[in-house]
Formats: structure tokens, sequence, C-alpha cells
């Protein structure tokens, strides 16, 4: 079990002895700004900025400050910033404060972002300020909420470093440092709760799987807002004392090759939805550059990736987790000629993992079940949803909802969701947050969403809508309805109007007159899947900008 004095919940608890040698995040960048002050930590290519670990260490510093004078110890702030040194001295800052930070996606709609903000119990909220236009009608519906903007690092006062630094409280490795707020089964985000310890052994547990060191240099292409760019490539390459190339993920694509040869990364993290993206552009990479590429968060298919390691020559590691596990549980081998494709790897030594039946018996090698997992690494749990907490964190462990198997060697295999979550270029939604916006439409009488396949982004959104009056709306207006309420990649690419199919008049319904997702799914894939992968990648495409 890990080596701490500290209470543990139960699913925290594994068979494997882990060391805890850095208590919070604050401890954990003091002790690497103290090993190599004047190494280079974040780099910005976007704005041209860089930052040694003393730099940013003392930017953290002054942002605990500049938040103390804001917010209260350990109470909890939301965040809206894209990939920038704002986000990053926000988050530092308020952690080093016990502060338990929210990070939101600046692309959600209002009225999204406003659930997460009262649902999390947010004292505060700090924004970019390219995005005060776009907020100034939230903040006018929530006139007791405090709100501030920050354009530059540069503009918080400087500070008595040590003096500071001195005056910061006790932060306790199990205190909640983030709520990552992922989609939700009744249509609602859930928010899970990661403390200092699940960020840090996450990412001890994956620095030490693939043997980073002080000259890893890792690119970040993926959200900070999401636990993927926060833990994956953030927090393993800080951990080992390397240097992180933060990129807004808009931008990304098209330069991707040059990002790499110029700042000479090692690593990256990404989506199989990048991976096919890249592909398509048809760039020619550097063989030599990369050392690896970290890939999960949906469905990796075997093709695609023996086509982008036959262009490329870089090997993709597949993992296995989820936010609540911080982000990955299991890796394919390293070094790459250990992987077995295909499987989503062996279990890292920070966890343990098993697969059981649906009375929660763990079944035989080449069984398939539904995948479990204990370990330091596991949230704490969900934010204020006890019954949905009782469920999947029952019996000592987080019940992830992904069916697999493992086979004798150890190694473990993806196969489905267990429910019909949706994951579209590594964004996970699920059906019931566009249904509850579609239905609101007046002239809808009833609607259903599900995922279908696509070659770039893993899966599409399409919805299944009959109409009280068959002649008052059509398909474009349906579209144009849900972008109003929904952000962009979770706005329908298709609505179909079932008044309109000969023979789908109606949506298909079970003895309860529960919608069946899973006809809806087979009915599309005779009848409605034509080919529409250029279009898919044209929008992919535009997305970069």
């Amino acid at each position: 079990m890990i080596t701490t004095s500290w209470p543990l919940l139960p699913y925290q608890y594994s068979t494997k002895p882990v060391d805890l040698l850095y208590t919070n995040f604050r401890h954990l960048l003091r002790a690497k700004t103290e090993e190599a002050p004047d190494r280079e930590f974040l780099i910005f290519p976007e704005t041209d900025r860089k930052y040694t670990y003393r730099e940013f260490y003392d930017l953290t510093i002054v942002a605990a400050e500049w938040l103390r004078t804001r917010t209260r110890d350990f109470g909890t702030i939301s965040i809206i910033f894209r990939n920038t040194p704002e986000f990053l001295s926000v988050f530092f800052g308020a952690v080093s404060q016990g502060i338990n930070v929210v990070p939101i996606n600046p692309d959600l709609a209002l009225q999204e972002i406003r659930f997460i903000v009262e649902n999390s119990d947010s004292e505060a909220v700090f924004y970019d300020a390219e995005l005060k236009h776009k907020l100034a009608p939230l903040q006018a519906e929530m006139p007791t909420m405090k709100f501030y903007p920050l354009a530059d690092v540069a503009d918080m006062a400087k500070v008595d470093i040590a003096a500071v630094e001195a005056a910061l409280p006790d932060v306790p490795p199990t205190t909640p440092a983030a709520i990552i707020y992922t989609s939700g089964t009744t249509g609602f985000p859930k928010g899970v709760i990661l403390s200092h310890m699940n960020f840090i052994i996450d990412g001890m547990g994956m620095a030490e799987w693939f043997e980073f060191s002080p000259a890893t240099r890792s690119l970040c292409i993926l959200p900070l807002f999401h636990n993927n760019g926060l833990v994956v490539s953030l927090t393993t390459t800080l951990y080992r004392g390397g240097s992180v190339v933060m990129i807004d993920p808009k931008a990304s694509l098209r330069s991707f090759w040059a990002l790499v040869d110029r700042y000479q990364c090692t690593h990256t993290s990404v989506m199989p939805s990048v991976l096919a993206a890249i592909l398509a552009l048809g760039f020619e990479g550097r063989p030599g550059r990369l050392q690896g590429i970290i890939c999960g968060g949906q469905l990796l298919p075997l093709s695609l990736a023996q086509k982008f390691e036959a262009k490329f020559g870089i090997p993709i590691f597949e993992g296995f987790g989820s936010t609540e596990a911080t982000s990955y549980s299991c890796f394919n081998r390293f070094p790459a000629d250990q992987r077995k494709l295909g499987s989503v790897g062996t279990v890292l030594p920070i966890s343990d993992m098993k697969v059981v039946d649906e009375n929660d018996v763990e079944v035989p090698d080449g069984t398939e079940g539904e995948i479990c997992i204990r370990g330091a690494n596991v949230a704490i749990g969900y934010h204020k949803l006890p019954e949905l907490q009782e469920m999947k964190f029952r019996g000592g462990w987080y019940h992830s909802g992904d069916y697999g198997l493992r086979d004798s060697n150890g190694d473990y295999y993806f196969r489905s969701r267990k429910d019909d979550l949706i994951v579209k270029g590594g964004e996970k939604i699920y059906p019931a947050e566009i249904e509850n916006v579609l239905a609101q439409h007046a002239n809808v009488a009833e609607c259903a969403v599900i995922g279908v396949d696509d070659p770039i982004l893993g899966q599409e959104i399409c919805a299944f809508a009959r109409l009280k009056d068959n002649s008052a709306s059509s398909e474009p207006e349906l579209l144009a309805y849900c972008a109003k309420s929904l952000a962009r990649f979770k706005q329908p690419k298709r609505i179909v109007i079932t008044n309109r199919l000969g023979d789908m008049p109606e949506l298909p319904k079970g003895p309860t007159k529960k919608i069946l997702h899973r006809l809806l799914r087979d009915y599309y894939e005779k009848r409605l899947a034509n080919s529409e992968d250029m279009e898919t990648l044209k929008w992919v495409l535009g997305s970069q900008g």
C-alpha cells in the first residue's frame, strides 16, 4: 500500500507499496526548482514566453498571494483559461493555498459554465480577460458571484517571495486539488474530486513507466482543463524535472511536426482522433525526434496505429484509465518492443485492476466483464452525487463502466462502454446532454441521440427526432437550435426526422417504452451510414484554425 500516515479511502489502497515522496503540488515544484532552478520548465511558443523552474516557482508564490486577497484558503474557485501561463500560475497558486480548483472549458455554452460554477460551490471565477465579453451575460445573471479577469501574469503585484512562502498553509496530500467535470448520465456534468496525492501518484506512475528524465521534453497539445493535459503532459514531466511545450489545442495539428522539430520534443499525449488527423494532413515527420506517443481516451483502431507507425516510425503506447483514476492505470509495456499491439497494456505499479461479472465476482482470464481499479490514483469521489458515489466506488474498487478482459499474460483489452457514452475526439458526451436540449424545442415530440462511427473523431453525434408537426421544422433549424445551447463539440452532426422515414416513423421502444438506442445504431449503420469521411476531416481541420 502507499506509505503515508494520511488516511486513505478503501478504494485507494492497493497491494503494491508506493512511496509518496512529495506531499503536495508546491512541494513537488519546489523540489524540482531546488534541483535545477535554471532549467526550462514551461515554454509557450504562441506568445514566445518561457519560464525556468525558479521563475515559475516564484510566479506561483506571487499568484498565491494575489489569490489570497480575493478568496480564502481551502475554498473552491473556478478558472476559465486556455493553455496559457495564466492558467498554470492561477492553478499552482491556488493549490499552494489549499484551494480546490475547477477548470472549465472556455468553449462551453454559458448555461453549461453556470451549472459547473454553481454545482461546484465556487466562491469566485478567475478567467482570461479575452473572455470578458462572452462571460458578461453570465456575470449579470450571477450578481453575488465574484468574477476576476486576468490578462497577463505580469499584472499581478510583486511580493516578498520568502515572506509569502513562509505564510502558506500546510496542505496535506489528501486535500482536494481539482474538481474535473465530465459528462454525466443525467445530462448534467459530474464533478470528479482529485487530491494532490492523486495527481502526484498518477504522474509518478507514468513518469517511471516511460523512464522520463530531466531531459524529457513533452509537447502538450491537449487542453489543461481536462485531466489528460494536466496530468499526462504536465505532472508526469514535472515529476522528473523535465520541460513542457504548451500549445493551444486549436492551433496545434498543422504545426505538429514543426513544433516537435523546433523544440526537440521527446514525448506527447494525444487522442486517436489526433493521430488520424495528423496522418490525413500528409505532412512528413522526422523519425527520431519523438521517442513515443502516449495515446488513450477512446478506442484506438489497430489499423490506425499500424498506419501511423509505418509512416512515422514512432511507437504508440496505448493505455486505459479514466478521470476517476486521475488519468491512466495501465499501459502498453515499455520499451516498444515489449508491447502487445491491440491491447491497452498491463497495470501500472501504482494500481490494482481486475475484471468482474455482473455480481462483482472476478472472472477468469480471457472472460469479458467490467474493468475495476483501485489505488492511490483513484479519486476521492464525486461532488454532491452520493448515490453515484456508492454505486461506482463499491466494495473497495472503482467500477469503471468499461468492459474488457485480461489475458493470461496480464494484458488488458478494452471492448466497449457499459452505457451509451459517446467519445468524440476524446471528448466524453452522454446522449442525455443533447437530448435535454433538443427536447425543449417546441416542435419536438421526442428525441434520442446516439454515437456513430467516425474514421477521424472516433465517434460523431447523430440525433433522431419525432416532430409534432412534420412540416413545421427542418434539420438545419433543429441543428441551429442545438447550437444555441451546446458547445460545438456536443452539437449533432446530423438530426434525422423520423416522421419522414418510411420504415421507422417512430423511435423504437421496448416493453417499458424505453427508447432502444441499440436499434437506432443498427438502423443508422444499415440505412444512413454513407461515407462522410472527407466532410468530417474538413471539420477537424477547420477547428484547427
